[in-house]
Parts: structure tokens; sequence; C-alpha cells
């Protein structure tokens, strides 16, 4: 079950529209679509003049979920919504890209670097994963010592090891840095590091840094999406509130930021460049 809300503002054309936005100064359009995985009701509230009414669109969201996806410039302070803003299902796209890339480069695990930063330890599923990739891989982490165990764990599980520290200066250099999650501090990075997160960092990072992940949203739920709605922010909200986790099995078909967007074949021949000049 998931609402999504669009805030429409429409502009008076001419003195008649002006006068009649007095006596109707918004309108509220809903439409319910289901399948048999998913429940999507779609609001458009049009603004013609005025504050928007929450009060009436929570009257048209009664026994629904008040976690709505809306654009993220709307404001929903002091009102009964919060907005959805989970980066659970982005992660699993990041993971799966990174995963897909490594197995179809020709690249050696002793030739490949990768660094991983995971400050509150919330991923550590996925640097075990990457140690298939890379003879040198090192963590950094403000909880080192989890990491420390999870190497011991590793080291005798499969023989594989792992570098960890709780200081950023140990991310460079590498040929890929990976943090799933928000950077929020300044990284000791340089302008030819391939830096893959989740989220345009708040801080200044060096580096070419990879915040989306390309991924065609699956027939099934197409004719449930809005045209209003981001295609990623949509198989977000049915991945997390409708439990549709098949599409965390989706592998993206590129990436990019908000400058550029990369090939598969791109970011290859980033790392390989990244190798040889090491």
């Amino acid at each position: 079950m998931m609402t999504v809300l669009n805030i429409e503002q429409v502009q008076n054309k001419n003195i008649l529209d002006s006068v009649r936005s007095v006596f109707r100064p918004y309108s509220i359009e809903t439409e319910l679509k289901e399948n048999d995985d998913a429940s999507v009701l779609s609001i458009t509230y049009r603004q013609r003049r005025g504050a928007v009414k929450f009060n009436k669109i929570y009257e048209h969201c009664i026994g629904r979920r008040k976690t709505i996806l809306c654009d993220e410039k709307l404001s929903l302070f002091n009102t009964h919504f919060r907005r959805f803003n989970s980066l659970t299902f982005k992660k699993r796209l990041l993971e799966n890209y990174i995963c897909s890339i490594l197995d179809h480069a020709d690249f050696s695990p002793s030739e490949l670097t990768i660094s991983y930063y995971d400050p509150k330890a919330e991923s550590p599923s996925f640097a075990e994963k990457l140690l298939k990739y890379t003879s040198k891989l090192t963590v950094v982490s403000d909880m080192p010592r989890f990491y420390e165990n999870e190497a011991e764990r590793l080291a005798e599980k499969c023989g594989a090891s792992m570098i960890v520290s709780n200081s950023p200066d140990k991310l460079i250099p590498c040929n890929i840095l990976i943090a799933p999650t928000v950077i929020k501090e300044s990284l000791p990075t340089v302008s030819s590091s391939l830096i893959f997160t989740l989220h345009r960092p708040p801080v200044p990072v060096s580096g070419n840094v990879i915040t989306d992940y390309q991924a065609e949203l699956p027939e099934k739920y197409a004719s449930l999406k809005p045209d209003f709605i981001d295609d990623i922010y949509f198989m977000s909200g049915l991945y997390s509130l409708c439990s549709a986790y098949e599409l965390g099995e989706i592998i993206p078909t590129g990436c990019g930021n908000q400058f550029n967007e990369f090939t598969n074949e791109n970011i290859i021949h980033q790392i390989e460049i990244n190798i040889i000049n090491k």
C-alpha cells in the first residue's frame, strides 16, 4: 500500500480565473491502481490560491500509511505526513551494479584495490562480497573493532583478509572507493578517484562521484506508476513499503550523477586507467 502525492500549481490565465480561484482555491484528484502485488493511490492537488490544505489531502488517506512519496522540496512540517526517503533500495542497486561490473571486467583480485567506507558499520555483508574481487580491501569505519572481528571471522572462514582502520586517510590510494551511505565528511580523495555512493555528498568530495544507478521499471509495475514520479524513487517505495523485494535483484544498466551518465564500458575503462596509474 503506497500513496503518491503531486502538488500542481495552476496559474490563473486571466481575471475570470482569478475570481474563480477565490471560490475554488484548490481541487483534488485521486486515482487508485492495484495489481496482485501492490496498491498505489495517486493524489494530485491542484493549487490555485493560498497554502496547500493538507487536512483535505488527509481525508483521502484515512486508513492508509501516512508515509508518502512526493517532491523532496515539498515541506510536510506540521502535517500528518512524512516523506518517504529510504535509501535501502538504492543501496541494493549500488551493490548489484558493482558486482555486475566486476563480474564482467577482466581484473584479477591481485591488481584491483578497493576501499570501503562504512562509518556506522551498516553494510558489512557487502564488504564480505567484495573479497571475491580483490585481495586488497581496505575498510574504514568509526567502528573498527566490529570490522576487526569481521576480518578475523573471514580469515577463519575462507582465508580472505582485509585492512581495517578508523582513519579516512587510509581510503587512498585505491582503484574504487565504495560508500554505501551518504558521505557526510570530506574524504582525502583526488580528481581521479572513482567513488560509488548513494546521494550527492553535502560536503566537497574530489573525484568522479557516482550517485545514480539506471534501472528499468518492470512491466508488472509500470501501469501503477504516476507520470510525475521518478522510476527509481517509485521502485524504492515499492521495495520498502509494498515488500516488492524482487526489485532488489535488478541489475542497473548504467550509472551517473547530476552532471553525466556513464555506460558500463565507461566505468570499466576508468577502473583500468586507475589500475595503470596506481
